[in-house]
């Protein structure tokens, strides 16, 4: 028989034949799936929204970029077909990145207002000087994935500035389109402003000129970076956005809440924990018992959330500072202390008692095991409790493309099997929900200071 013991000191190699997945569509950081959940909760709270779609200005990018496709298609005789205009678009993306970093003269990092998906990408493209600049790199990997259109389609369909189920823009995009270089005023140039970008979107140029006649590259990067709005005192455009994105969403959720987030800021308040308190208690404007169902089953599951993911912490911590072998009943006991029992098992009370809690039961991925396991945590001592999450964790990995569980029971004893995890760390925290995305769109929009 085998006898587990603990290390004295790590092994000078270690190998695992069942890797996490390296495509996998969710975070490796998220061992309990409760990232992937409260994405949907955010989603039941704002239908609209992606945890991607953060700034305003990129739905005109994107529905500017669909828009370019279909004229360049026409222009030079390509195929009107989608993979058609997926490659042009792409190329009106590595354009548009190229011009926002000219604009800013090459002095742009991530996390600065005009920062755009792939800006790695491109700052390796781009170089100071006259000469023109690569019409051909690699923005940034899995681009149409992870660039702007994988980013705010499927938002774009759900406002319907996008067509169901195609690329092309709707109708209703009209006006936002035509004012995406300029308003009314100065609309005579946006033509001149267009033909510089389809001349580059050709599949046969292979260079961006930084000039063309009275334009530059700059120029348009300056009139079409994140920051135009402010820069250029966009209000009507602004308007058109808000309207078309919250007054006019298709929720009965997203303009409300809203507002009670406007209310919120200059109440100072910015915790999401906090804002959906005061939601609940009325103190920012009363809300429809439809619309408080939801803000309650995203609070208590925010609550729920973070104490399982703290108690995940707590064994993955644990096993770690053991030499990655640590007897279970140990494990259990410094995870779920008898002091601490009540707080979870009630807090599981209390999100299974809310109407919304069943939406969970509806979801494609870990819902119903989600719902399963807070059942089973409203009564279970610490041993059982800490089974019970782990078979959770084990389920979750079964549904990553055959990601093994990181921590695995034999023989009475607890094993670290994937390590590197470095979530443990740190405090587990309230998710978002989506707050802070629609924050930053507010903010855009000249709704928040």
């Amino acid at each position: 028989m085998t006898i587990l013991q603990p290390l004295s000191r790590l092994p000078n190699g270690l190998f695992w034949t069942a890797a996490l997945s390296s495509d996998s569509d969710f975070t490796a950081e998220d061992p309990l799936a409760l990232d992937y959940l409260a994405q949907q909760v955010g989603l039941w709270l704002f239908r609209g929204f992606t945890t991607r779609t953060a700034r305003a200005q990129n739905y005109v990018v994107v529905l500017y970029g669909l828009y370019l496709a279909d004229k360049a298609a026409e222009k030079f005789g390509y195929p009107g077909d989608d993979e058609t205009r997926t490659k042009l678009f792409e190329r009106w993306e590595r354009f548009w990145a190229l011009a926002t970093l000219e604009c800013r003269m090459g002095q742009l990092s991530r996390g600065d207002e005009d920062a755009m998906r792939g800006i790695r990408g491109a700052k390796r493209a781009w170089f100071p000087g006259n000469a023109p600049l690569p019409a051909d790199f690699s923005l940034i990997s899995r681009q149409i994935e992870l660039g702007g259109l994988g980013a705010y389609l499927s938002s774009l369909r759900e406002y319907g500035l996008v067509l169901p189920g195609t690329l092309r823009v709707a109708p209703s995009a009209r006006e936002i389109l035509e004012a995406f270089w300029s308003e009314k005023a100065e609309r005579d140039m946006s033509g001149l402003y267009e033909n510089y970008v389809l001349e580059a979107m050709a599949f046969d140029s292979k260079t961006i000129p930084r000039s063309k006649g009275r334009l530059t590259l700059g120029g348009l990067g300056d009139r079409s970076r994140l920051s135009c709005f402010r820069w250029w005192n966009r209000r009507d455009q602004q308007g058109r956005l808000w309207n078309t994105l919250f007054v006019n969403a298709r929720d009965d959720s997203t303009l409300l809440l809203a507002e009670c987030v406007i209310a919120a800021r200059k109440s100072k308040v910015e915790d999401p924990e906090q804002i959906l308190e005061g939601m609940i208690d009325g103190r920012w404007r009363p809300l429809p018992s439809s619309v408080r169902d939801k803000v309650e089953v995203a609070l208590l599951f925010g609550r729920v959330a973070r104490l399982l993911l703290g108690r995940f912490n707590r064994a993955y911590r644990y096993i770690e500072e053991h030499g990655w072998v640590a007897d279970i009943a140990a494990v259990a006991a410094a995870c779920f202390p008898g002091d601490e029992a009540e707080e979870l098992s009630q807090a599981c009370w209390d999100l299974l008692n809310v109407p919304g809690c069943r939406r969970f039961a509806a979801l494609q991925f870990h819902g119903p095991d989600f719902l399963a396991l807070i059942r089973r945590l409203v009564t279970s001592g610490p041993t059982d409790s800490l089974e019970h999450l782990l078979a959770f964790h084990r389920a979750v990995q079964r549904s990553r493309r055959g990601g093994g569980a990181w921590l695995r029971a034999e023989h009475g004893k607890l094993l670290m099997q994937v390590p590197g995890y470095a979530g443990y760390t740190t405090d587990a925290g309230f998710p978002s929900f989506k707050l802070n995305v629609v924050r930053q769109l507010l903010e855009d929009l000249g709704k928040l200071p």
